[in-house]
């Protein structure tokens, strides 16, 4: 039997409930639309005159908007609010940012696009990570839902940053902004089938965590189960930290030159950054399955040790003129790393925390995103005016990479 058959793919994909089916859709065309505006408005603006701290500060804005939503968000879903109608408001919001950032000539009008984008994520994450697990079934683990939900995305923002490659070829680099609105227009289509929530206790089967939660009846405001989430979270912080940096600082890095490397083209950063995103569509299903048994200390630890391999090639790579080829292998172990991470903190967030504060807890990690791109690119981008370079950069990076490998083994 031919397991890469269009009947095998068909069979495999009706396997899922319909209503996650739907998820996975939406999360797919969000990734098409966000993919190029996250990782190309840097070379826009980059190019429009701006400085990579101004640049950092509109990421910071962002974040600090998306922080203010996420909070509201995480209480509203654990009150039964609808994750489907949170998307759609989602969209609205990140329809007005495409909008702002397309005319965008100034520094404020920049920084406006960039607080809407923002508070759009903000809302968005929680509910599209939440709306995974509540829609797994008896056969369906959450664990699969999301290995599933995290290679939409990257095949999403793989595809988004394609055609915002091509449109930097063609002097049409803001095109990303017209096709996010599209995407966001098209996912009001996409959900305007009722999707059911169902009661969370029926959706969510994970026949370990439920049995290790109800031994004891646990008080309604017990909140232990955040102090035991506070190892996961600071590999968290750090690894969200290191996603920023490849979105906004690392085209930044290849477009200014290393040390003696010299500076890219804007085309040229727009198609390593895409050669970065093929990488992780092609990565992100095999690896997530290749380690689905595995427990969560070796996966962040193994995590770990690949973002410590990217970071020396990329460090390496500033002391040789054709060291854009470090700078390719640099990308497969960062991108293993990042396959990794994504789809095994989400579940490991969901298996960690109680059920009733399961919107909650998504909240929480969602915002370790927020806090990181709230103060990451704005310090690396001062680190680059500073230095001229990403050199320095790299080596914080990976020191501090070593650092947490040995915190893994705190994680449950």
């Amino acid at each position: 039997m031919n397991l890469f058959s269009t009947s095998s793919v068909s069979n495999y994909w009706e396997r899922f409930p319909v209503s996650l089916r739907l998820i996975i859709k939406a999360r797919l065309w969000t990734a098409i639309g966000a993919g190029g505006v996250l990782y190309l408005s840097p070379i826009i603006f980059n190019k429009l005159g701006f400085s990579a701290e101004q640049i950092g500060s509109g990421i910071t804005t962002a974040a600090f908007a998306g922080i203010t939503t996420r909070l509201g968000t995480g209480y509203f879903l654990d009150k039964k609010f609808s994750y489907g109608k949170a998307i759609k408001f989602a969209c609205l919001l990140s329809i007005l940012s495409d909008f702002i950032l397309f005319y965008s000539q100034t520094y404020l009008s920049y920084l406006s696009g960039q607080f809407f984008l923002g508070a759009a994520a903000g809302i968005y994450w929680p509910s599209a990570e939440l709306a995974v697990p509540l829609n797994c079934n008896s056969t369906i683990e959450p664990s699969e839902g999301y290995s599933l939900a995290r290679s939409a995305d990257a095949l999403g923002v793989t595809f988004g940053v394609f055609i915002g490659t091509l449109g930097t070829y063609f002097k049409i680099t803001k095109i990303i902004y017209l096709i996010d609105i599209i995407c966001m227009l098209y996912i009001f289509y996409i959900l305007r089938k009722k999707i059911s929530i169902g009661n969370i206790n029926n959706q969510l089967v994970m026949k370990d965590t439920i049995e290790i939660k109800y031994k004891n009846t646990e008080n309604k405001f017990n909140l232990k189960w955040i102090i035991k989430l506070f190892p996961l979270l600071l590999i968290t912080l750090f690894v969200t930290g290191v996603m920023s940096l490849l979105q906004v600082i690392l085209p930044l890095d290849l477009a200014n030159g290393g040390i003696i490397r010299p500076p890219f083209t804007e085309q040229r950063v727009a198609t390593l950054v895409t050669i970065k995103l093929i990488l992780l569509a092609i990565f992100q299903w095999p690896v997530g399955y290749i380690l689905r048994n595995k427990n969560s200390p070796f996966k962040f630890r193994l995590c770990l040790f690949s973002l410590l391999i990217g970071f020396i090639f990329l460090t390496v790579s500033n002391f040789l003129n054709d060291g854009y080829l470090l700078v390719l292998i640099s990308f497969i172990p960062l991108t293993i790393a990042l396959c990794i991470f994504l789809p095994s903190a989400s579940n490991a967030i969901i298996k960690s925390s109680p059920i009733k504060s399961q919107g909650t807890a998504i909240a929480l990690y969602s915002q370790c995103f927020g806090i990181s791109s709230l103060t990451v690119p704005w310090l690396a981008g001062k680190l680059i005016d500073n230095f001229d370079t990403a050199f320095q950069l790299w080596i914080i990076v990976s020191l501090i990479c070593m650092v947490l490998i040995t915190n893994c083994k705190n994680i449950k």
